[in-house]
């Protein structure tokens, strides 16, 4: 028999417990054709590259298989059949890892590190100098020196203030347009050069 490792994606509006079902029947296929499945991870919930037959997002399932090459058709066969999965990739192997995969060992390092953050963030006090309370000091600080820097506005002197151009004094009156000013308050009237001293230009 074959060694043989398999992936395939299934749709995103699937439920956890359909996908596993769905799993279970490919793994009875398997052993139906005289094979065997070592090793059967769910890598969970992950977005794709690009979308696949209008999907974003597919449940990963990964399968370690001991398997005549006979059952692994049957299984091809039968992903390909299935509306449900999107893709697969099945790749034969010249021995199979008993670890977990790559992709298990970095979401298990991640959860870890999730954890170990947490306990310093929310359950370290206010003063004890957990990364919590440090990461708040200079942001806190900040605050306050940005508000020292500058006085209020009711701070300044009256006489600093100018009038916007908006605000005009109310005495300041604005003609109307079909009000015209009279001639001799806007400008002198052309004959007095000419009269006062006797030549015209």
């Amino acid at each position: 028999m074959s060694l043989y490792e398999s992936t395939f994606i299934i749709r995103h509006d699937m439920s956890t417990q359909q996908v596993e079902q769905l799993t279970e029947n490919f793994t009875a296929i398997i052993k139906d054709n005289g094979g065997e499945v070592t090793k059967t991870e769910h890598w969970g919930l992950r977005t794709l590259a690009y979308r696949i037959k209008k999907n974003r997002k597919g449940h990963y399932v990964y399968l370690n298989v001991d398997a005549p090459s006979a059952a692994m058709q049957e299984l091809e066969r039968n992903l390909r059949l299935s509306e449900d999965v999107l893709r697969y990739l099945t790749v034969r192997v010249d021995e199979l890892d008993d670890e977990p995969s790559p992709m298990m060992q970095a979401r298990a390092s991640r959860d870890e590190r999730s954890r170990r953050g947490g306990r310093f963030r929310d359950d370290a006090p206010a003063g004890s100098g957990g990364a919590g309370s440090d990461a708040a000091k200079p942001a806190e600080a900040k605050t306050e020196t940005a508000k020292q820097a500058e006085p209020a506005d009711d701070a300044k002197p009256a006489d600093d203030k100018k009038p916007a151009d908006d605000e005009k004094p109310a005495d300041a009156k604005k003609p109307a347009d079909d009000e015209k000013p009279a001639e001799s308050e806007t400008e002198p009237p052309k004959d007095a050069k000419s009269d006062e001293s006797g030549e015209q230009t």
